[in-house]
Parts: C-alpha cells; structure tokens; sequence
C-alpha cells in the first residue's frame, strides 16, 4: 500500500515554536519554529517512507465556521510576529524541496487534511495525518492515522492513533468524537458546547447513544439524569450548532490526488540557498546538502534469537548492551554480535551484577518491572549522556546518536556510543555530573514514578463540584451587575460589556478590539466591582478545569497518580513534571492551596514534607562571594528584611510586611535577570522608582553585580555558562544581531549557573535521601519532588525518623560558602505538611 503524509502546517510550526528555545540568524531571522517544523518533517520521512508528502497551512481569511458562529475562535490571540515571521520562510523551503503546500479560502487545515484523507482512502492509499490537533482524532480509519504530536518542556513525542486506538483510548468511536465536542464544547476554539454538560458527561452520554440524534429520540431514558436532560433541552440548538462547528469537511472544493503530492527531487540550488540564509546548517547537513558529508550509518547488524548458550553467557558477562523494542522483545549484544530474547528469559543478566548499556534506562526500568524483573549493577544511559553534552536538543534520538559516529543503530553499537560520549564528558570535567547525579537520580525517579501519590478521590470529585457551584454562582452575579448575559469566555463579547455597556476606561485596544487580560483586569480592579468577580471566575475555572477534572482520569485503582518526572527536557537541568504536570499545582491563591489537600498519605501514614529555604538566592550568594549576602546567611538574618532596609533606607523595625513583599520581588527579580520595565511591571510602580531600587540594591551587594557583569562576560567568550556542578548551557543569543535575542541571552547568561546549581543540589539531595532511606527508613519511600521540595509517604512509626533523615540529607547535599535550610513539616496531607 503507498503511504501519504499530510502535515497540519500552523499546528506543528506552532508547536516547534513553543517547543524550541529562541533562535536567529545573525541578521535577526527567527528560526525556531522552522528547525522544529523541519526536524520533525525529516523524522516522519525517516520513520514512515511515505511516496507523497503535502503539508497544510490556514489562511488568514475568515471560514464558513465564521460566518455560522460569530465568536468562532473570538478569543484567540493574534500569532505571535517573530513566529508569523517564520511562516514565510518556511513555505519558501518547502518550495524549494517541492513538497506540496495546500490552502483553501473559507476553509480550514483540518478541512483539508480531512480532504485528503477521504481521497486517500478512495484510492486505497495509506494516510498519516502528522497534528497537534485532538480534532483529527474525528478523521481516524483503518488506513487513516492520526500521528498525534505533543510537546512538553521541549521534549515531542508522537502517538498514533488509528480507529480501534480512538476507540480504545477514549471509548468512543472517531466518528462519535465529534458529538463530544459538540456537547462538551472546546474552550481553544470558542465552543461553548451545551451548557452545564462538561467532559465526563458528555463522553458517558455519547458511550450511550452513540450520537447526537439519538441522544435527543432518547432524551427520556432513565440513563439521562434529570439535570442533564434539561441542560440538554435547553441547549439543544447550540449543540447541533457545536456539532457543526466541531466536524471536519472531508469534501471540499479542492482539486487534489495523491500523484499530486508524489516526493520529488528537490531544487538543490534554492534548497542550498534558503538553509544557508536560514543558518540551518544541521539540516542541511540532514538533506546531504552541507559542507560536511553526513555520516553514513555502518551496514545494520544481521539479528537472530538467541539460543540458551548465548543467555547463559549474557548471564555471566562483564557488559550487556540492550534495547527494548516496541513489542517488548529484547535486542542484546554479546561478543560484538546482535541477538534478541524475551525479557524473561534474560532475567538472570539484569537482575545480575553486570554493567548494563542501553537509551532511557528509566523507561526500560518500567518495561521490565511489568514482568517483574529488576534493573540490577551499574548501568549507562547514552539518552543521559547526549543530554549532559547538548542540553538544549528537543529530542534524544538512538538513530541519530549513531548516525553520527557511522554506527548502525544497534544494540552492539551501544558500547561505542558510550565511550564516545563518556570521553568528550571527561574532557570537559563533567563526570561528577554523569556518575555522581544524573545517572544514580534515574533510579530514584523512577520508583517514584512507580510508587505514586495517593490522592483522596471523593474528596477532589466534591472539591470539583464546589468549583462548579461557584463558577455558576459568579457567573450570575456577573451577568447581573453586567446588566445580561453573554459569553464571558469571548474577549470581544466581555470587552463590549465593560468598556461600552458600563463604560469603563478603555486600557489597551488593538485591531482585534477591546484587550480583557489578566492585565488589563488588573488595573480597572478600583473601578468596578464586576473585574474581582470576573478575576476570580477566570481562576476558578482555570483550577477546575486544569486540575479538578483533568486529575481524576489519570488516578488508578489504588487511588495513586503517577507523574512521569523528566530528565533531559530543560537546558537549566531541572526536573519536569508531565501527565500529571504537579510542578504547576498553584499556592498563592487560598482556593489553590486548598487542591493540596487532595494530595494524602495512604492508611498509617504521614507525608514528612521539606523545602529548601531560599536556595537560589543562597546559591547566588555562594556563587558571587558577595559579602554582605553571605553573612546574612551565615548569620541567619532574613535576607528580605536587609535588602528592604537598603532599598528602603529604613532600620529594621521599620520594614512593614509591603516593603518586605517589595523587596523580595527585588531580590528573586535580580536572579532572573530583571531589568527596571518589568520590574516597574511586577510592582505597578515607575521606571524611575524601579531603576533606583535596582541600584540600591547593587549597592548593598555590589559582589553580586560583579558576578554578573563578569558572568556574561565570560559567556561572551566561551559560548556557554556553567553550574557549579560543570553543567554547561550554550547561549548563542549572545551573539545575535538582535537586541531583544541578546537581552534574553545575558538574562539566560545570569541566571543559570544560579538555577542550573539548585537544580543539581536537589538532585543530589534526591538521591541521597533515596539511598538513606533504603538503610535507616525501609518501609518510607521518596513519592514527590516540587521544585526545591521532597515529599516522603513514611508510615506513622518511622515518620520521625524520616523527616531528620530528610533534613539531614537535604541540608548536608553539598557544602557551600553559606549553609543550606531545609524546612521539615509532618501531615496526612500535602496540605498540613506544608
């Protein structure tokens, strides 16, 4: 069968741009967005050897949706212009490697690709939809795939989905997907869905009845609740409206076939011309276009199944290189030859003594706990080592990593790859960093993947209808004070309503109307009582949907949800958190703090839960030397306190809790890199007032604006900034024509050999408590890390003991010129250990 991939242009370049740090030509052209666009173009290529490729793109006129539906996408904000600047380039290099562009006015992407993928299946041609678009999941088939690509912390990942994988995931039918869209609304694209019908309803419903129609010919089924039926009733209109909105068109008026969108030759010339003007030499490198041949890959080694001489000598070897693949199998090495087994039958190598050599050992880790093996000895992650030596790739790739040194991508060329990396780490004085944190944290992290954080369902599913009655309460008290109804999710309907109906000052306006950000709330908040309410609608429904609705799926049949902690997805070499994402549970607001609660220890438990106390700006001190920061710390004064007192120029007794607030903006401000527009922005007070806090503050701590000066300095020569720990972060910004790219560049420049350093203090500090906790605490496991914070489930009797444990360790993780604090608190919830 001949395969065709169609890409959805705006989705994925929008995604790169997002998933990539800011890049630009030395004459100022942005290019992030186009290298991400382009390496994952190159990589569908790679992976799917498709006979035809045609991409996308949306046009800026409005779409029969438009003109169904007014407030069709009203709230979307305008494309950001150094990623609209892009998007000209790209079609130029696209020109030049003759792939096929498709637009339509009055149409859609999504209703093209839909197009397409309707031909292809007419004409017996495999399709893959490459999208970060949900939407097309409606479009899926036995022969149409949905390559789903997401992004997170830089990092992309692609699932695939066909019709049985649609069903499978979400229970329902591709076909049946676009009634749950139609009943829950889609707050991305203005929506609104049938009021009062939220996701879990409207799946449930459509589990049901299968569709629409036949929700409504069977609307008095006892199934339907009574407090549906008549939000169903009520909406009705709106949802065959929604519905309408939601389907895709896979019969357009676009002439187009699959010879149409063959793979040709490329216009060398122009191809050459464009990457060069793009700086894009990698991957030109890619397309054999560059200066530097690309490294062929050695002939792929021949593999057969191993026989039980050959396990028996993985089981007693000194090595063992392996790779999981996808159906589980194992792909191992002995004596420099490739064999595979089931994991079962090699259960005597890894659960051995033996130093084990493979990509993503944590993810290996899982697979071979799901048959009940574990990882034994020393291992080696060339996943981890690529990311020591370029911490600032998207993605981590075994074939490119071998592809470079002429490797097949094989688990006999693991061996090579390792040297290779572990040489070039040694060379540059990083294998502390290697040996001594990031190998030893994948252990750690992953058994607190494993182990999870219970969460008290019953209580999260009340806490999520305690948000609903208070989001439909605001919601009337702002349709009363506003004098009717409207949408209070469309920018444009709520900026008619305050600036035109109760004539409000009118604070930022642009072609698009009237601006309603978080912003511009902020600063009409003394001039009506309406904005508090529309503010706090705004986070309550943020909290509810986020978080209330968004956890309760992912907890499994012991009430625990299990995080997926990432390794090699920040360039400062902090942890992230993704499905769930905790690192982003909120604490300023009291209606945040209270989803702590949901967080519990499991029955005879407490959680011991410790904090770092200001460990970044202890860091800065250590870095900088500065004086008077240091003693402070050493001498256990509140840091904020002195620096109010400085910029204040008040004793201390006359520091009030806002000029203490005020100050510590200043302090983490400087950190960052802050400069005196966003601090004035942050503090909602002038320039000039910001400029003369900021030198106040130098002027205490003048070592500190050394540290700076000299840090970019130096970044200005080597190319790169290091932590403490040797972690190095590259800041070609620096160099950029651009003025803004090189401001971004000398913030980065500042800021992370400070945030660099914590993070691999809390690291250290992961795995010592990890290996204490084995010796003195057996029965206590390390379950959550929230930036500076580690969080321990310890049963009520070692609960003690873990928590000096935890301090000690935490405390005594390196030493610096200024001592580490660790805050210890106990609870039965995240809540009160806090």
């Amino acid at each position: 069968m001949k395969k065709l991939i169609i890409i959805d242009g705006n989705s994925i370049v929008n995604r790169a741009y997002y998933g990539i740090r800011p890049l630009s030509t030395k004459d100022g052209i942005p290019t992030n967005g186009i290298l991400g666009f382009m390496n994952i173009l190159l990589r569908l290529e790679d992976d799917y050897s498709p006979d035809a490729l045609c991409v996308a793109f949306d046009l800026k006129a409005p779409t029969f949706r438009h003109k169904m539906y007014g407030e069709y996408k009203a709230q979307r904000k305008g494309m950001p212009e150094d990623l609209a600047a892009q998007l000209p380039h790209l079609k130029e290099l696209l020109s030049a490697m003759n792939v096929l562009q498709l637009s339509l006015e009055g149409y859609e992407a999504d209703d093209i690709i839909g197009h397409v993928s309707r031909v292809c299946e007419e004409s017996g041609v495999w399709c893959g939809i490459a999208t970060g678009d949900r939407d097309d999941l409606q479009l899926a088939s036995p022969t149409t795939h949905v390559l789903l690509t997401t992004t997170s912390y830089s990092q992309t990942k692609t699932d695939v989905y066909d019709a049985d994988a649609v069903a499978e995931k979400y229970g329902v039918t591709p076909r049946e997907f676009v009634a749950v869209k139609a009943l829950m609304g889609d707050s991305s694209d203005n929506v609104p869905g049938v009021s009062g019908i939220g996701e879990k309803t409207a799946f449930e419903l459509v589990k049901k009845f299968h569709g629409l129609d036949e929700i409504y010919e069977n609307i008095d089924d006892p199934f339907i609740k009574k407090g549906w039926r008549q939000k169903l009733i009520d909406g009705r209109d709106m949802a065959y409206l929604c519905y309408d909105l939601c389907e895709i068109r896979r019969d357009i008026p676009l002439d187009f076939s699959v010879e149409a969108a063959a793979l040709r030759p490329a216009d060398v010339a122009a191809l050459s011309r464009k990457l060069e003007q793009l700086e894009l030499r990698r991957i030109a490198e890619r397309l054999g276009l560059g200066e530097a041949e690309e490294p062929e890959a050695g002939p792929a080694p021949e593999t057969g199944p191993a026989s039980d001489e050959d396990l028996a000598t993985a089981a007693c070897a000194e090595e063992l290189p392996f790779i999981i693949g996808e159906d589980g199998e194992i792909a191992f090495s002995i004596g420099g030859r490739d064999l595979t087994a089931p994991p079962e039958a090699l259960r005597p190598a890894f659960e051995g003594p033996s130093k084990k050599i493979s990509h993503r050992v944590k993810s290996a880790m899982h697979s071979l706990a799901a048959v009940g093996i574990t990882l034994g000895g020393e291992f080696y992650d060339t996943e981890i080592g690529a990311y020591i030596l370029d911490p600032q790739q998207t993605v981590y790739d075994l074939r490119e990593l071998c592809r470079a040194l002429a490797l097949p991508c094989a688990a006999s060329s693991l061996p090579a790859l390792m040297r290779a990396q572990t040489e070039e780490i040694e060379r540059r004085g990083q294998t502390n960093l290697l040996r001594g944190i990031e190998l030893p944290l994948e252990r750690v992290l992953f058994s607190m993947e494993r182990e999870g954080c219970r969460i008290d369902v019953e209580q999260l599913r009340l806490f999520g209808e305690m948000l609903g009655e208070r989001i439909t309460g605001l919601e009337q008290s702002i349709y009363f004070m506003a004098g009717g109804e409207f949408n209070l999710n469309s920018p444009k309907q709520l900026g008619s309503v305050l600036f035109e109906r109760l004539g409000l000052p009118v604070v930022k306006k642009s072609k698009r109307g009237y601006s309603t950000d978080s912003e511009v709330l902020e600063k009409l908040r003394s001039r009506h009582e309406i904005i508090d309410l529309i503010i706090e609608y705004r986070r309550a429904a943020k909290l509810k949907s986020t978080y209330t609705d968004a956890l309760l799926p992912l907890v499994d049949g012991e009430s625990r949800i299990h995080s997926s902690l990432n390794q090699t997805v920040t360039a400062t070499g902090r942890i992230s958190s993704t499905e769930p994402n905790l690192q982003n549970i909120p604490v300023r607001t009291e209606l945040g703090r209270e989803l702590r609660k949901m967080f519990v220890a499991k029955e005879g438990c407490l959680l011991v839960d410790a904090d770092y106390s200001q460990i970044e700006l202890r860091v800065l001190a250590h870095i900088s030397g500065d004086d008077a920061m240091c003693r402070a710390f050493s001498e256990n004064d509140d840091i904020h306190t002195l620096t109010a007192m400085q910029v204040f120029g008040v004793p201390d007794f006359c520091v009030t809790p806002e000029m203490r607030s005020r100050a510590k903006t200043v302090n983490f401000g400087i950190i960052y890199g802050q400069g005196e527009f966003s601090l004035a922005n942050e503090l909602k007070i002038s320039r000039a007032e910001a400029k003369r806090y900021i030198e106040s503050y130098f002027e205490k701590y003048h070592g500190v604006k050394e540290y700076m000066e000299k840090t970019v300095a130096a970044a200005k020569a080597d190319g790169y900034v290091s932590t403490i720990f040797g972690r190095r972060r590259a800041v070609p910004e620096l160099e950029s024509r651009n003025r803004n790219l090189r401001a971004f560049g000398e913030r980065i420049a500042m800021n992370t050999p400070i945030q660099g350093s914590a993070a691999d203090i809390i690291k250290i500090a992961m795995v010592r408590v990890y290996d204490a906790l084995k010796k003195e605490c057996p029965n206590s496991r390390l379950i959550l890390q929230i930036h500076d914070e580690l969080i321990i489930e310890a049963p009520e009797a070692e609960a003690a003991r873990a928590g000096e444990l935890l301090r000690r360790e935490m405390e005594n993780a390196v030493r610096l010129n200024v001592p580490l604090v660790a805050d210890v608190h106990t609870g039965k919830s995240w809540y009160e250990a806090k």
